[in-house]
């Protein structure tokens, strides 16, 4: 199904329109024949105590009497009361039909609703920057998509369903018992208030606390996030008991939080069903001279229809705290929602795509970046080329800038002073598109997707062969490995690709990058867990690759020391820029670099 894409919750509720509003629509019919029933139980009682329509006091049962009658030629008690039954049945059949299928519009509203609105989450989180993904935090964007979804999806079920049932039950109810009885209808006039009021009450004080039970949630998000992926760590510091009892503790918290609105929202129904029982006595007792004396005494069937439009008016009055209850949860979610949906995008999309292959693949001119506005630039004015087909070397200490350089080049981020050019071009002004396609990025962090192999790598090239996968896992040295499986390149990948080595996953990935074939291969420490030999010959392949320009950051003197340029970084700034010999000599930082890893032989692998 094809969704089309929207800014706010509201949009969706507009796409959906029709089944959002036929559904209460068919509920009101619904709720018109069971209000009619409590009447016709009471014109075939007035049958039979009056014998004959048109003595029956009441105008409105004498009317429904006629209308029994007209259907039972021979006038006597028993084809009334087998009539009269029989129009109940009828109206109760056709009521749940039409209950069936509004049912079914109300859970497919509410699926369409969810779904959509689910998928543009989905897509949002997609088109998010890196900053504004951690700013939002990755618990909130999982509850968000997760618990928020559910919970508006579930307040457009309860809408469809009994928003508009429950009023229209409540307001013919007290109508109707003021036509058969305006004291009583007084009696019932004087609850529905003031049950209200105890409702709006108790719903205003639980509706604060839905923001922070949410929130809570996030933070449950964050640590089950933080801990799985930190797995390792927590068991090799032996932490499991302390990460154990902070997430118990905020598990406690949330539960305390939950329990307390869930304990005022219970008030509810004790609350309704004591103050109807209490005010309904009252009344009672202070009428009771003059509903049961003389010509006004209440006849049976006026009791029994009464008591019948009571027990309606409190089942709704409960039904419409529920709905009241969903839809503030909904609306609390709404509004987490439409806060995601409603971030625009930093990262903006191009719209040139044309593609200009002259002059540098890739120019920074006085390019200036802050991850926050408010401090002062993390990389500074950097200026430097990387022309095609080329191997350009990017070498630093941690926290230097090299990967804030590689996360501009993909757009992951943009520059907030100065120009990048690529192809002689503004990189702004291609499509992220024609731009990610033309190049082919390996994190040091390695990341596979559940599936197979062969699905990782039409992940990268959607028409590659089964021969383009072989030739490019054999270029990345990992055929070796995914030869030996019985299945091949259809081997399974876990999630995260944790059936494999950090040198297995990191040669999946190699090989993955170079099935696209792009133009321009950026390696970002992305053989940091390979052996020396082994990042070596993944090295002398890609070297081989004429046309395609490569970026190679890297924490190995060894790794970019061939490269025809190196970019020297510290501070985020340069420091160097050229050849590894020239850099020896003039390039303080480089020649202590490379006399800690190669010459002093303090150089080590680390897996």
């Amino acid at each position: 199904m094809i969704l089309t894409m929207i800014n706010k919750v509201s949009d969706s509720y507009r796409h959906h329109i029709i089944s959002i509003a036929l559904g209460p629509f068919l509920k009101a019919i619904e709720a018109f024949f069971d209000l009619l029933i409590p009447l016709f139980m009471k014109a075939i009682i007035d049958l039979n105590q009056y014998g004959n329509p048109s003595t029956i006091p009441n105008k409105i049962s004498s009317s429904v009497a006629s209308f029994i009658r007209a259907f039972n030629p021979s006038a006597n008690n028993v084809g009334d009361a087998l009539m009269g039954g029989l129009i109940i049945l009828l109206m109760g059949i056709i009521g749940y039909v039409i209950t069936m299928f509004s049912q079914y519009l109300a859970a497919r509203s509410s699926v369409d609703v969810g779904t959509e609105i689910r998928e543009a989450l989905y897509r949002k989180m997609l088109v998010l920057s890196k900053k504004e993904r951690e700013e939002v935090g990755p618990g909130k964007l999982l509850t968000v998509l997760n618990s928020d979804t559910y919970q508006l999806q579930h307040g457009v079920l309860f809408f469809v369903r009994l928003a508009v049932r429950a009023p229209f039950i409540l307001l013919g109810s007290l109508i109707m018992s003021f036509v058969l009885d305006w004291r009583v209808g007084l009696v019932f006039l004087a609850i529905v208030p003031i049950i209200f009021l105890v409702n709006f009450l108790v719903l205003r004080k639980s509706s604060k606390g839905y923001v922070d039970i949410q929130n809570d949630l996030d933070e449950l998000s964050n640590k089950t996030s933080e801990t799985t992926d930190g797995a390792r760590v927590v068991r090799a510091s032996n932490q499991q008991e302390n990460e154990d009892q902070e997430f118990a503790t905020k598990t406690e918290v949330y539960q305390e939080k939950a329990i307390k609105v869930n304990r005022v929202n219970s008030l509810i129904n004790p609350l309704t069903f004591a103050i109807t029982s209490i005010v309904l006595i009252i009344i009672i007792l202070l009428l009771k001279d003059s509903l049961f004396s003389g010509d006004n005494t209440l006849i049976a069937s006026t009791i029994i229809a009464e008591m019948a439009y009571l027990s309606q008016i409190f089942f709704v009055v409960t039904q419409f705290s529920m709905v009241v209850i969903e839809l503030v949860k909904a609306h609390v979610s709404s509004k987490r929602i439409d806060s995601i949906l409603r971030i625009e995008p930093a990262i903006k999309n191009g719209n040139d795509i044309s593609v200009k292959l002259s002059g540098p693949i890739i120019k920074f001119n006085h390019v200036s970046f802050t991850f926050n506005d408010n401090k002062g630039y993390f990389l500074k004015d950097l200026d430097f080329e990387i022309r095609k087909g080329e191997t350009f070397g990017i070498i630093g200490g941690t926290g230097s800038g090299k990967s804030t350089v590689i996360n501009l080049i993909e757009r992951f981020y943009d520059a907030n002073k100065g120009e990048i050019l690529y192809r002689g071009k503004p990189i702004k002004s291609y499509p992220l598109t024609t731009l990610r396609n033309d190049i082919g990025l390996v994190n040091q962090k390695s990341s596979l997707f559940k599936g197979t192999i062969k699905s990782n790598y039409l992940m990268s090239n959607p028409y590659a062969t089964d021969a383009d996968i072989i030739q490019a896992l054999k270029d990345a040295q990992a055929y070796e490995f995914v030869s030996k499986y019985e299945d091949g390149i259809n081997h399974e990948v876990n999630e995260g690709g944790m059936n494999f080595s950090g040198g297995q996953r990191q040669r999946l990935c190699i090989g993955r990058a170079l099935v696209r074939k792009p133009h321009l291969l950026i390696l970002d420490d992305a053989t940091s867990a390979l052996d020396l030999l082994t990042d070596k010959r993944v090295r002398e392949v890609i070297n081989s690759y004429d046309d395609m320009t490569k970026v190679i950051v890297s924490q190995r003197v060894a790794t970019i020391q061939n490269a025809d340029y190196i970019l020297v970084l510290e501070g985020g700034k340069v420091v160097g820029l050229g050849k590894h010999q020239d850099l020896l000599k003039d390039c303080p930082i480089y020649k202590e670099i490379y006399q800690t890893q190669i010459k002093k032989g303090k150089y080590e692998r680390k897996e």
